[in-house]
């Protein structure tokens, strides 16, 4: 192997594999032979050496990608890359999977380092050995277009670091770190992820580089660990004192960053090592409306990073005697870092975020918007299934009246997939939804069964019939039980999909179907803390 000279490698441009290591007239006879044990060994070998400090990360991303897009003028691949596991020690076998020739000169050799998951133009392909794309899924490469020419390298602050992958990198004393630009987040850590679509908007300064600084890709699903957590000025709707009112200003961008920080923050909490990033911060909450899981999560999010909570409600606070939410706010915001408001009102929580000098959060107004809770959602299902484009979601039950159906379809819209509508009638989505969705060029289906949306779905989100804010007219007990998922309506749904609801459940969702593995809505109340977490970091520490 090349490693032996390790001190050579930085002379190579790039890394090629074919078949096992026959000679040139092996190859070129009237009967050459066959197999790719290179191909499967390749990686893993190249994983070990950076785990040995032999080779870096960000040279093997350049070696296995950069540099031969820009000698064979290649085009860039939307939504396409791969997750590796750094940490996983395993031996070469003697028979390679998908070995024609069903050998390989490496057999039996210790390595570090695996290949998790290939996600090529949206869709997972191959998931720990197994390859799941459809035979003829490929594209030729020769046919898509090319990007533009690398622009010149931006001139930034400067930052003391011996290695400088990007535009701004953050210093650390950690052999751990984390930068991110655009799409891509660079993090140097053990179970990590190449994500090499928007490389070519990296620039790369060769000067005094260390080839022990492992530099890796991120992945939209990300499951890496970072420690101690860095900040980061790059996301556009999560700065430091900003607002989170709504899902309408937030990017993609915006999206990698905060779920690649919650999948960190998760990591660190289940390996009992964490940072407490917002330590000496407070945060106040401010519910004018009766919670569990949003108020019961925030408290916990500020409480893991270190913080604490005022926990103001309108029946304990002077909303009773008559204060306005315009002073309470006011008054809060001297004792606290951050504040965290649901109330019934559409648009309250809005303008009182316009005189608040403090970060506000909407926890919810009224029949508007939810946005934690539709990002937290948006986190679940990548967490769950891998991905979000691609993928037949449907929405069920009061749609009218649920804001958290609102912000998570809103929110969808950022995504390539496909949206359907079960309401009864009379609790429709909203036209001014709807005209949202089809304005982002979202396919959009209204169905009045849930037999008939439920077969193809990958994703089925259900929400409670809202008794509290529906009028006269309508009928709540013939109303509530208008779609109730069973154990018998999971038997005419897909294996591979996900049942999510942003609970309270009241009948909707039948108790048996807890225990099937597709349930995935208590798992999705975990996940929004570490989602809160992450928000609250970003907002209140600048993460």
């Amino acid at each position: 192997m090349m490693f032996v000279h390790c001190g050579k490698i930085y002379w190579i441009d790039c890394i090629a594999t074919d078949h096992a290591p026959h000679t040139v007239q092996e190859k070129e006879c009237s009967s050459p032979l066959p197999g790719f044990p290179g191909l499967e060994t390749m990686l893993p070998l190249l994983l070990t050496a950076v785990n040995e400090d032999k080779l870096s990360l960000s040279g093997l991303c350049e070696k296995l990608y950069i540099n031969p897009r820009k000698i064979f003028n290649l085009p860039q691949q939307d939504d396409t890359y791969i997750e590796v596991d750094m940490d996983y020690d395993w031996v070469l076998p003697d028979k390679p999977t998908y070995s024609k020739c069903q050998w390989t000169p490496f057999a039996g050799r210790k390595v570090r380092g695996c290949l998790r998951r290939v996600i090529l133009h949206g869709d997972v392909v191959y998931i720990d050995g197994r390859v799941v794309a459809t035979p003829g899924c490929g594209k030729d490469v020769k046919n898509m277009s090319l990007i533009a020419p690398t622009p010149s390298i931006n001139q930034v602050t400067p930052v003391v670091i011996p290695m400088s992958p990007i535009k701004k990198v953050i210093p650390q004393t950690s052999r751990i770190r984390q930068v991110s630009i655009g799409e891509t987040t660079l993090v140097i850590d053990r179970q990590t992820s190449f994500e090499p679509d928007n490389l070519d908007y990296l620039h790369f300064n060769h000067e005094g580089m260390n080839p022990s600084h492992n530099i890796a890709l991120v992945s939209p699903n990300p499951i890496q660990p970072i420690s101690p957590m860095v900040k980061s000025d790059l996301s556009l709707s999560f700065k430091k004192g900003m607002h989170v009112l709504s899902v309408a200003s937030m990017t993609r961008n915006d999206l990698h960053e905060l779920f690649a920080l919650a999948t960190n923050i998760r990591e660190q909490i289940q390996k009992h090592s964490f940072d407490y990033m917002l330590k000496g911060k407070v945060m106040a909450s401010l519910f004018y409306e009766p919670s569990t899981r949003t108020s019961g999560s925030f408290q916990s999010a500020i409480q893991r990073l270190g913080g604490s909570a005022i926990i103001v409600n309108e029946s304990s606070s002077s909303a009773v005697k008559g204060e306005s939410i315009e002073d309470t706010v006011r008054v809060v915001s001297g004792y606290s870092d951050v504040i965290v408001i649901r109330h019934p009102e559409v648009g309250v929580v809005q303008n009182v975020a316009r005189m608040c000098k403090k970060p506000v959060i909407n926890a919810g107004d009224g029949i508007g918007e939810h946005p934690t809770q539709a990002l937290l959602d948006v986190f679940t299902i990548r967490d769950e299934i891998g991905t979000v484009n691609k993928l037949i979601i449907t929405l069920v039950g009061d749609l009218k009246h649920g804001r958290t159906a609102h912000s998570l379809t809103r929110l969808l819209t950022l995504y390539d997939v496909q949206l359907r509508y079960v309401a009864p009638e009379g609790l429709e989505m909203p036209s001014e939804i709807t005209e949202y969705v089809a304005a982002k060029g979202v396919q959009q289906e209204v169905f009045r069964s849930i037999d008939e949306a439920l077969p193809d779905s990958d994703v089925v989100y259900v929400t409670r019939i809202q008794k509290e804010r529906l009028s006269e007219k309508y009928d709540y007990e013939r109303l509530k039980n208008s779609y109730r998922i069973t154990a018998q309506t999971m038997t005419r749904a897909k294996s591979r999909m996900i049942l999510l609801h942003p609970l309270p459940r009241v009948g909707e969702i039948a108790p048996e179907v807890d225990c099937d593995p597709r349930a995935a809505y208590f798992r999705q109340v975990e996940c929004g803390m570490y989602v809160r977490m992450a928000l609250l970091a970003k907002i209140v520490g600048g993460y």
